[in-house]
């Protein structure tokens, strides 16, 4: 199955490290992505995190629907 594609978040959100403690997936993406030298890998890292958060962004949709 074939998802709709995303764009890449941006360096700035790539470099936020406000919650680069935080235990999620986003953390983990970003603390990959400051270690990386690879500009191949980061922008790979940029796509995942943006489709990380359009998951968390659905999931929370579809638990705020089942509430109702």
């Amino acid at each position: 199955m074939s998802y709709e594609r995303v764009e890449p978040v941006s360096v700035g959100t790539m470099i936020n490290e406000k919650h680069i403690n935080h235990h999620s997936i986003c953390a983990t993406l970003r603390r990959i992505y400051l270690r990386t030298e690879s500009e191949d890998s980061k922008l790979e890292l940029r796509l995942a995190m943006a489709m990380a958060k359009k998951m968390q962004n659905k999931l929370e949709e579809y638990k705020k629907a089942s509430e109702n």
